[in-house]
């Protein structure tokens, strides 16, 4: 009876990563520095049992779930995942899922969120009026004073803020407007619109390569490591709950053929975009039969968990002692 209770109230914590990296910025909290990513591994192999979302799936199905159990994502290929999430997961044998936005692969230049980013937040000067055709609509910001002109107390404000905080300078409320401006918009028009914004900044797009997604030949050698598994994340990583059903299932299926094609054993197990969905986002999972989907809410995985609504937490750039006291919270529903 003892063992049964245990399992009724087991749980796993499921981590949602993104980048492995030193940021200047990082608006939405997505980036680890290496150093602590690495203490944060040490945490789980001393005190949990790192599972595969293979297995996770396979203790779903038997409705078998392990006590102390937790799962690693990471989401969007980022190449710093390659070139300093794998090694590290290998060192410390972790296995770990990479969720691939599939048109990205070999692109060679930066996702437009971060391109806006680094427009926004760390151009040095901005003109001091910026106007743009959205839809039937023109948006149109000026900035006040000099707050086109990047000084170090401006940065040092930038460099700590969130996007769930007030703006703290003219250059963050524009970037959240943007932001949330394009989110919802089909991509030709987001790319056509970013396209604006660089001729208006005078842009030059960065060649740093850590900062861009993953080439083929590196999401191929993670794919050949038994350790590591890869899962979907649509082809051009929308918001999939603003579009009609049609343009999501091309979304999923296109992704779901790339992977198909060029990681042999890729999973049918997807991870939504900004954590968005609807109801139609999970019916066309099921018409194509994707096994499982992964959330952005922040809520353990439990025999009773719905398989298309798995909630992940996102985990921040802690140290070793923030990171496992955030853990045993999670654990503990707090």
């Amino acid at each position: 009876m003892q063992k049964l209770r245990k399992r009724k109230g087991a749980k796993v914590i499921v981590l949602m990563y993104h980048r492995i990296a030193q940021v200047n910025t990082d608006p939405w909290q997505l980036a680890v520095t290496p150093e602590n990513f690495e203490q944060q591994l040490i945490v789980l192999k001393e005190n949990f049992t790192v599972i595969s979302v293979h297995e996770l799936m396979n203790q779903l199905a038997t409705k078998d779930i392990k006590s102390d159990a937790v799962c690693l994502t990471f989401d969007d290929a980022y190449s710093d995942n390659f070139v300093y999430a794998k090694p590290l997961l290998k060192k410390s044998a972790c296995p770990a899922t990479f969720f691939i936005p599939t048109y990205y692969i070999n692109q060679k230049k930066q996702f437009w969120w971060d391109e806006l980013e680094d427009i926004v937040l760390n151009s040095i000067e901005l003109p001091e009026t910026l106007s743009l055709p959205v839809n039937e609509n023109t948006y149109t910001f000026k900035f006040e004073a000099d707050d086109n002109i990047l000084n170090c107390q401006k940065q040092e404000m930038q460099k700590k803020w969130t996007g769930q905080d007030s703006p703290p300078t003219e250059r963050c409320k524009l970037y959240i407007e943007l932001w949330q401006l394009l989110k919802p918009l089909p991509f030709d028009r987001i790319i056509r619109i970013m396209d604006e914004i660089k001729n208006w900044s005078r842009y030059a797009e960065s060649n740093d390569e850590l900062k861009f997604p993953m080439n083929l030949q590196q999401l191929q050698e993670i794919n050949a490591q038994t350790l590591f598994e890869i899962g979907i994340h649509t082809e051009t990583h929308p918001a999939l709950a603003y579009h009609s059903s049609e343009v999501q299932q091309d979304e999923i299926v296109k992704s779901k053929e790339y992977l198909q094609k060029n990681c042999k054993k890729a999973l049918d197990i997807l991870a939504y975009p900004y954590g968005n969905y609807n109801n139609s986002t999970i019916s066309v999972l099921k018409k194509q039969k994707i096994k499982a989907a992964f959330t952005t809410e922040s809520k353990a995985v439990t025999g009773d968990s719905d398989i298309f609504q798995l909630g992940r937490f996102a985990v921040q750039n802690w140290n070793r002692e923030e990171f496992e006291k955030k853990i045993y919270m999670w654990l503990k529903g707090i």
